[in-house]
């Protein structure tokens, strides 16, 4: 898809929860929706042809479930990955639900301060690809210190960095070039691509890539 035409597709945050609630109504619950986009992603990054040798970050949030539930489905590639979950506060259902299957099948190393993020180093070492699941289009304000210092780490690496849907800590709304984000090479991200990228500029996304969620954005807007 054409910069101009990613553009005119863009979605503001309020339109594509809009879009997902009409989802939830035809009957597929919030579960679904995760295990649908994440299938889409998985494909998506194997499809890349980085080396299968990864660090996967989840937030407390849907993102977080959403790079979760991928990288079990990696692991089902044959991909070795590292698995970091965020707790600083508690997850919301659906990343517990996500971490407590990932962890009858591998090792999940939990953050819980910003101490422990000194880790960062010795985790992601040797890792080919960050997957990024850290926040996503509900983020607002200023970041705690907590998650600035994690996304610092990130951006320090080097590594090349996929996001799920948003790069942690852009703004799909508004302009916040100022603020504390993820610099992506790659984001997938999930129906349209969000009206942030274009004002915030697209260096902080990378390659954009479109998946649906189960179902696209065209048939949800005819619905």
């Amino acid at each position: 898809m054409a910069f101009e035409e990613m553009s005119m597709h863009a979605l503001d945050a309020a339109a594509f929860r809009a879009l997902d609630e009409k989802a939830k109504t035809l009957g597929m619950p919030e579960r679904i929706l995760i295990e649908n986009a994440s299938s889409n992603m998985c494909a998506i990054i194997d499809a890349l042809g980085l080396e299968k040798k990864g660090i996967v970050v989840a937030g407390r949030g849907n993102n977080g479930a959403d790079v979760l539930s991928c990288a079990r489905k990696l692991l089902s590639r044959g991909y070795d990955l590292t698995i970091v979950a965020l707790a600083d506060k508690e997850p919301n259902q659906e990343v517990q639900f996500q971490l407590a299957l990932l962890k009858k099948i591998t090792e999940v190393h939990i953050l819980r301060k910003k101490e422990e993020i000194d880790s960062w180093g010795r985790l992601s070492c040797g890792k080919a690809f960050i997957l990024d699941g850290i926040l996503g289009i509900g983020v607002k304000g200023t970041l705690n210190e907590f998650l600035q210092r994690i996304i610092a780490a990130i951006n320090a690496t080097k590594i090349p960095v996929i996001a799920c849907d948003i790069p942690s800590g852009l703004s799909p709304d508004t302009d916040n070039r100022g603020a504390c984000a993820v610099k992506a090479d790659y984001t997938i991200t999930f129906l349209a691509p969000k009206r942030g990228f274009f004002l915030n500029g697209l260096h902080f996304c990378g390659r954009i890539i479109v998946t649906d969620i189960g179902l696209s954005k065209s048939i949800l807007e005819q619905i």
